[in-house]
C-alpha cells in the first residue's frame, strides 16, 4: 500500500512538472514576496532499523540531506532566518526565499550536517535545548525507544496492574507492539511514542519510563556512553561560521502545559545561557513540539526574542514582534521514490504543503 501511494505521489509530481505548475508556483511565491521555512532535526549516516533511537520523522540521511539541499538551492534563494526580520526594501528575488532550521541541538548537526551546509554555502539556524547541551542526557523518546528495542517485551509488560494506570491508547500501543514482534524497529516503536506524546503529560511520561526501566532491569541514566547533543565548543564554532543559534527552551517541556512563570523561566534562562556561551544576541525561539498559544506570545516578546517558530498561527494582538513563523517538517520520507531512492518530484509535492510567510510581516 505504501509502495502504491509513493508511486502515486511521484506520478502526480511528474505531472505538475510537465504542466509547468511547479514553475508557476515558484514564480508566484517570488512575485508575492513569500517565503518558506523548513525544519530538520537529525542527520545520520545511514538508514537502519534503530535510526539511532530516533523517530523516523526526525531523521534524514546525509546523502538525502545533501540532495535535498541541492534541490532547494536550484529552486529557492536560501537565506538566514534573521533576514526575514529586516528585508531589503524594494528588493525582488527571482526565486522565493527559503530558510533552513534545526531543532533540539543534536550532535550530528555539527558532525554531519554542518560540513554539508558549508560545502554548499547554505545558511541555517539551530535551536538549542540548553539543559541537554554538553551532557550525556537523552530525550525521553530516545530512552523509550531504547527500552522497547532492547528489553524483552513479553516480560516488560507482564505486570499489567502497573501499566493499567496509563491512558488506554498508550496501553493498547504497548501491548500491540509486544504481541506483534520480539525485536521492533524504530518505525514500530514510533506509534507508541506518538500515543505517549498525545496522551501523557511530563510527570506521566517520567513514570512510564521509570516503570519500563524497572521492568526491563535497565537502569537510568541509559546510553551513558553516548553524547547525543552538541557541546558549547561546537556551537561556538558553528556560530563563528555564520550559523544562527536560537533557543528551544531549557528542558524541552511543552510550554502550553506549564504555568506562566515556568514557561517564562524556560524562555529567559535558555536565552541567557546561550548568549553567555556564544557572546552574541539570541533573536529566535522555537516552541517545543511547535505548541504555542496566545498567552505565551507576550512572554516570548518580553523575553527579548524577535521570532517565534510554532505549528500554527496564534492571535498576537497588534504587536509587530515576535514574528510568528510556521515551518514545514523535513525527513527522509518526503523525498523518497518507490524503491527508496531520492525523488525530486516527491520533494516538490511535499514543499507545496509549506506554510508561506512574508518576510518583515508578522502574518
Amino acid at each position: 500500500m505504501n509502495s502504491f501511494k509513493t508511486r502515486g505521489k511521484e506520478l502526480v509530481g511528474e505531472a505538475l512538472l510537465r504542466m509547468g505548475v511547479w514553475r508557476r508556483c515558484l514564480r508566484g511565491w517570488a512575485g508575492r514576496g513569500e517565503a518558506i521555512i523548513l525544519i530538520y532535526h537529525r542527520v545520520i549516516e545511514k538508514w537502519d532499523r534503530t535510526l539511532d533511537y530516533s523517530q523516523p520523522g526526525m531523521v534524514v540521511t546525509a546523502d538525502t540531506f545533501e540532495r535535498q539541499l541541492q534541490f532547494l538551492k536550484k529552486h529557492f534563494h536560501i537565506v538566514p532566518l534573521s533576514s526575514f526580520l529586516n528585508p531589503t526594501p524594494n528588493t525582488q528575488h527571482p526565486k522565493p526565499l527559503c530558510a533552513i532550521t534545526f531543532d533540539d541541538g543534536w550532535r550530528d548537526n555539527y558532525e554531519i550536517a554542518f560540513p554539508i551546509l558549508q560545502k554548499h554555502s547554505v545558511p541555517a539556524t539551530i535551536f538549542l535545548t540548553t539543559d541537554f547541551i554538553g551532557t550525556n542526557r537523552a530525550f525521553w523518546h530516545t530512552e523509550l525507544m531504547y527500552l522497547l528495542m532492547h528489553g524483552d517485551l513479553s516480560k516488560l509488560l507482564r505486570n499489567e496492574s502497573v501499566f493499567r494506570t496509563y491512558p488506554g491508547p498508550v496501553r493498547y500501543r504497548l501491548m500491540r507492539l509486544a504481541r506483534t514482534t520480539t525485536s521492533p524497529a524504530a518505525q514500530a516503536v514510533d506509534l507508541v511514542i506518538e500515543a505517549v506524546k498525545e496522551k501523557c503529560d511530563e510527570p506521566t511520561i517520567e513514570d512510564l519510563i521509570h516503570d519500563l526501566s524497572k521492568s526491563a532491569a535497565i537502569p537510568r541514566p541509559m546510553l551513558t556512553d553516548r553524547r547525543f547533543f552538541l557541546d558549547w565548543a561546537q556551537i561556538r564554532e558553528m556560530a563563528a561560521a555564520g550559523i544562527e543559534i536560537g533557543s528551544h527552551g531549557c528542558s524541552h517541556r511543552i510550554l502550553t502545559r506549564l504555568k506562566p512563570e515556568e514557561a517564562k523561566e524556560e524562555l529567559t534562562r535558555s536565552k541567557a545561557d546561550i548568549e553567555s556561551r556564544i557572546g552574541r544576541a539570541v533573536q529566535h525561539f522555537a516552541f517545543p513540539e511547535g505548541a504555542a498559544n496566545a498567552g505565551l506570545m507576550p512572554l516570548v516578546r518580553e523575553s527579548g526574542y524577535r521570532t517565534a517558530s510554532l505549528c500554527r498561527t496564534v492571535p498576537e494582538g497588534r504587536q509587530a514582534e515576535p514574528v510568528a513563523l510556521r515551518r514545514l517538517g523535513m525527513h527522509e520520507g518526503v523525498a523518497a521514490a518507490d524503491d527508496g531512492s531520492f525523488s525530486g518530484t516527491s520533494l516538490l509535492l511535499w514543499l507545496l504543503r509549506a506554510p508561506r510567510i512574508k518576510p518583515g510581516l508578522h502574518r
